[in-house]
């Protein structure tokens, strides 16, 4: 066998072993939740900091993409590091359990593989989505130097409702509801967030 071949042997044997604890740990199901919570949480924070920025007066792209992206990053660290420790701690548990009802251990089997596997990848879940979500509305602001700052205010509130409508999408499809309604329901909560961020800096003001 030459060494290409080896080597795509062994990914897709890699690959194949990463699916099966994928289904054996159920991560599936549980990382869809994180990814569409976590990323809302990651839009909504966003349209608050961008409305803040707005009627805080800053016509500093730089500045308001540096607000946004360290932002992010907390919300992405907070993110990995806390659903590590509570999913490690709750399959920690589990694996306990069912090593006192099998009395054996678990350690080296394929379980407990699949339970590090899943709680790792959950955990990168978490911290990605709201990061992730956060850039995805800030693109805008790097062409401000074309379009503007205003205009960039303006597109990336629109692309962070555009964003929300997605998940809206995604979750009426895992849910089997009627899309465009899911997609509005999230959109309106955006809305109101931005709604709200707009009334107290007007009181504020």
């Amino acid at each position: 066998m030459s060494p290409s071949r080896g080597l795509v042997a062994r990914l897709r044997g890699g690959l194949e072993t990463l699916r099966h604890y994928h289904e054996i740990a159920e991560v599936g199901e549980i990382a869809r939740r994180y990814f569409a919570m976590n990323a809302f949480d990651g839009v909504l924070t966003t349209i608050g900091v961008l409305v803040g920025g707005y009627l805080g007066g800053v016509d500093d792209a730089h500045a308001i993409f540096i607000v946004v992206l360290t932002t992010a990053v907390g919300m992405g660290v907070s993110g990995f590091y806390g659903s590590y420790l509570v999913e490690r701690a709750e399959r920690g548990r589990a694996m306990r359990e069912l090593e006192e009802s099998t009395l054996s251990s678990l350690r080296n089997t394929t379980i407990a593989a699949a339970s590090r596997y899943a709680t790792v990848v959950i955990a990168l879940v978490d911290g990605a989505s709201p990061f992730g979500a956060a850039l995805i509305a800030m693109i805008p602001f790097a062409f401000a130097g074309m379009i503007g700052v205003q205009t960039a205010y303006y597109l990336a509130l629109a692309v962070g409702l555009a964003e929300l409508f997605g998940l809206g999408l995604f979750l009426g499809a895992v849910s089997r509801e009627r899309l465009w309604y899911s997609g509005l329901k999230l959109v309106v909560a955006g809305i109101i967030a931005l709604v709200i961020s707009l009334l107290l800096g007007g009181g504020i003001g």
